[in-house]
């Protein structure tokens, strides 16, 4: 009798907790309802995303996982509201919330020592910084996101599908991201408004280059699915992620931006090279690629590609914003030797200022054009080794991981975005826009889960092997006493 109420007490807290969040859901659609007296559309949306922050914080406490899954889902619809933005609201609220569902033995050594080695730096950095109250608020951005990495590491851990859902929820933003760059690109300007740079659709994004930086990553992790689709026999996945990889690919290359494309082909070719060991994977990849290749460039317009190509031809620094470009990235390596201690984040523009005179740079810039180098400006050597180890181990692990299965395939696709992105940051910064803060410590976590989950896998496939191979003996020497010397071979 005991048993059975305790089993129907498990059974309705479930149900419970879902009752709380169709509820909460529910009020949220109320709430949305009456931002319509405020007048503008885009007030409108604002005031709906600071009801949505504070529904996150409600369902994450009940409901961790949901909590994460709404913060990358969200995550690329970033909108700016009385001095901060949406996805700073987000993620300080679920720092706060799920903070204490940490546990360090979940934590990846090399994880916990690279991102307490990057929240030490940038502490460190503050303290000589121009501009403290700037400087706190990266530290505190990077604070809430690598608080929610742990608490990701701490929570999914025993979910062995949370990693693939990852992947769905990535690509499944990007579609709408994409049809926004598009609608900008045709000069409707609903929601998102016009473009920064005209003629170089940003979408929901501040800038060209970070749209299509995220394109590039969501590109990378559709093609690392669709082989692991392939290879689970199930085409109806794998047709449908090769559509909107193709779409991927066409807002890809109507925003005509080197970085982007430079994140594609460094994903796409680290994508090869961690499946070298893989045969059979190889091949496939080869012929996938190969197709999307042409077919990318068979539907991009002429004009584009005559756009792609004049821009690639004078990367060479003959463009106006590539000779800032370079003088920016001197400077900030300049100062990055001059102060290991770091600079503070958001702090260049004040050095730029007092220390470089360039004719090639006419405001003060607030990054160095450099990922690595604006890093340890940010967070001084120490933070920038941190950085190192959270960009450079996971790749490190996929590389000397055995071949392992579908979910080896899966977290090869997660350290390529990573490589890829890393790719576009030697010549950018993105990590100023803060979904690329959360998008790139998402890359790390699938990382490691994917490797669990095949670890995992192929523990189990042992056991039962070993299992099997158990039984058989036992039961040959059972049989054996009673068959004829002849049959037996005695």
């Amino acid at each position: 009798m005991a048993a059975r109420a305790r089993l129907a007490i498990a059974d309705r807290l479930p149900r419970s907790t879902l009752v709380t969040t169709v509820v909460i859901i529910l009020l949220a659609a109320m709430t949305g309802l009456a931002t319509a007296k405020l007048g503008s559309l885009q007030h409108q949306l604002k005031a709906l995303l600071i009801v949505v922050a504070g529904l996150t914080m409600a369902v994450a406490a009940l409901r961790p996982e949901l909590g994460l899954v709404m913060l990358l889902a969200l995550s690329p619809f970033e909108f700016p509201f009385y001095g901060t933005n949406s996805n700073q609201l987000l993620l300080l609220s679920l720092a706060l919330v799920l903070a204490w569902r940490i546990r360090t033995r979940a934590i990846p050594a090399w994880a916990a020592v690279g991102g307490l080695a990057l929240l030490a730096g940038s502490l460190i950095a503050d303290l000589g910084a121009h501009n403290q109250a700037v400087a706190l608020e990266g530290t505190l951005n990077w604070l809430s996101a690598i608080v929610v990495l742990f608490v990701a590491f701490s929570v999914l851990r025993q979910r062995q599908d949370a990693s693939r859902r990852l992947v769905d929820i990535f690509i499944g933003s990007s579609v709408i991201v994409v049809a926004f760059g598009f609608l900008q690109k045709a000069g409707v300007h609903a929601i998102v408004g016009p473009p920064f740079n005209v003629g170089h659709p940003n979408s929901f994004f501040s800038y060209y280059t970070v749209y299509a930086g995220y394109l590039a990553m969501a590109a990378t992790l559709a093609t690392g699915e669709i082989l692991v689709a392939l290879d689970d026999r199930r085409i109806v996945r794998a047709g449908t992620l090769a559509a909107v990889l193709m779409l991927m690919l066409a807002g890809l290359t109507a925003a005509t931006s080197r970085g982007g494309l430079l994140a594609l082909a460094g994903g796409w070719l680290l994508l090869l090279v961690l499946n070298v060991r893989r045969g059979s994977v190889l091949s496939r990849m080869i012929v996938v690629l190969a197709i999307f290749a042409v077919a990318g460039y068979a539907v991009t317009p002429h004009s584009t590609l005559v756009t792609i190509e004049r821009r690639l031809a004078t990367s060479n620094g003959a463009l106006g914003e590539d000779k800032t470009r370079f003088a920016l990235q001197r400077a900030g390596e300049q100062a990055l030797v001059t102060h290991p201690f770091g600079l503070g984040y958001g702090n260049f523009r004040y050095y730029l200022s007092s220390n470089v005179r360039s004719s090639n740079i006419h405001q003060p810039f607030f990054h160095a054009q450099e990922t690595p180098v604006q890093i340890g400006l940010d967070a001084g050597w120490i933070g920038l080794v941190g950085f190192v180890a959270l960009f450079a181990w996971p790749i490190l692990l996929v590389f000397r991981h055995p071949q392992g299965g579908p979910s080896a395939v899966r977290a090869s696709g997660f350290a390529a975005a990573l490589g890829g992105f890393m790719a576009q940051g030697l010549y950018d910064y993105v990590l100023w826009d803060l979904p690329f803060v959360i998008f790139f410590l998402a890359m790390i976590w699938g990382v490691e889960h994917s490797l669990l989950v095949d670890r995992q896998s192929g523990a189990t496939a042992v056991g039962r092997t070993a299992g099997r191979s158990r039984r058989l003996p036992g039961r040959a020497a059972l049989r054996r006493p009673f068959l004829p010397r002849s049959i037996s071979g005695e």
